[in-house]
């Protein structure tokens, strides 16, 4: 079975779930979505057994494992689209691949799936776009996937219908919901923290949400990371967001499709795992910092040349 995942971001405020464009849903429609009966809904055996697939992959004993996210500025040539995926299994040593573009997805699944049998194995892929109509959710669901992540609350019959099998990944954007899937038996227990929910500063202990997540350890949470923060921030951010208990963290738009797609994830995922300082030279990488990136300067930061660029 392919380790395949969807992360499909359903938003009701905007066009809620449409599906078809010839048929768009009324605000009234999108409310009735969003306060309809969640509890109602019934994963089948393979939704759930693809979702227990995705947790061997992303829960640690220990820690939060990293996925990266893969944003192209420019199109890639397949070629080099399946070296940089080669790259993050091998090099980098991400936990998963995601992408909001639906045509690198089939490539990225292709890619990782050569390596079944292999050590490492195939990394699960993720697409993080949105399903604006019933084109996009055919394509994603033909690519095998294991889940979509779904607004809390904002699924019905129609949907259920197109995803099939597919596993559902609830996207919680407050506590009250994120207890509703926790107490719910027939939600699944794989939930993608709204940003809402997350510190901005390692300075927010945000108590509540730890609160609830040290009591209930069966729970799998994954949080958006953003990538090249000023003064490498997101590792000591991503850092503080383990310690609350979150499960995975994805990195966003680590991957662009240029030169420092594979030094950065590789110097992330490293500075993220170790528990000294985020302030050290990356293996291969070291030297003067004057006028460098991807090194560490003599403060400890790391540059790189994609922000400078912006």
């Amino acid at each position: 079975m392919k380790a395949v995942i969807a992360l499909v971001g359903l938003v009701a405020s905007s066009s809620c779930l449409a599906f078809a464009p010839q048929s768009p849903l009324s605000q009234e429609r999108c409310l009735a979505l969003s306060m309809s009966s969640t509890t109602a809904f019934q994963p089948t055996q393979s939704s759930l057994e693809k979702l227990d697939n995705l947790k061997l992959s992303i829960k640690k004993p220990r820690g939060a494992s990293i996925g990266v996210e893969f944003s192209p500025l420019n199109d890639l040539s397949d070629g080099d689209l399946k070296i940089l995926s080669m790259q993050l299994r091998k090099s980098a040593k991400a936990a998963v691949v995601c992408s909001a573009d639906v045509d690198s997805i089939p490539k990225l699944v292709k890619e990782q799936e050569s390596s079944r049998g292999d050590f490492p194995g195939p990394l699960p892929v993720i697409y993080s776009g949105s399903i604006l109509d019933a084109n996009v959710v055919k394509k994603v669901v033909e690519g095998d996937v294991t889940a979509v992540i779904v607004d809390y609350g904002a699924i019905d019959e129609a949907v259920t219908s197109l995803l099939g099998d597919v596993g559902i990944i609830w996207k919680v954007s407050s506590l009250d919901e994120l207890n509703e899937v926790i107490a719910a038996d027939n939600m699944g227990d794989v939930v993608l923290l709204s940003k809402n929910l997350l510190p901005d500063s390692v300075e927010d202990s945000c108590e509540e949400l730890a609160d609830i997540l040290s009591k209930n350890k069966s729970i799998v949470t994954i949080a958006k990371l953003q990538s090249m923060q000023a003064s490498n921030a997101e590792i000591q951010l991503g850092k503080h967001f383990t310690k609350l208990g979150v499960s995975s963290l994805i990195l966003e738009e680590a991957c662009v499709g240029d030169e420092e797609d594979i030094k950065y994830t590789a110097y992330a995922i490293e500075a993220l795992n170790k528990k000294s300082s985020s302030s050290f030279s990356m293996t291969g990488l070291t030297g003067s910092t004057n006028g460098h990136f991807g090194v560490s300067s003599h403060s400890g930061e790391v540059k790189w040349r994609r922000k400078t660029e912006e």
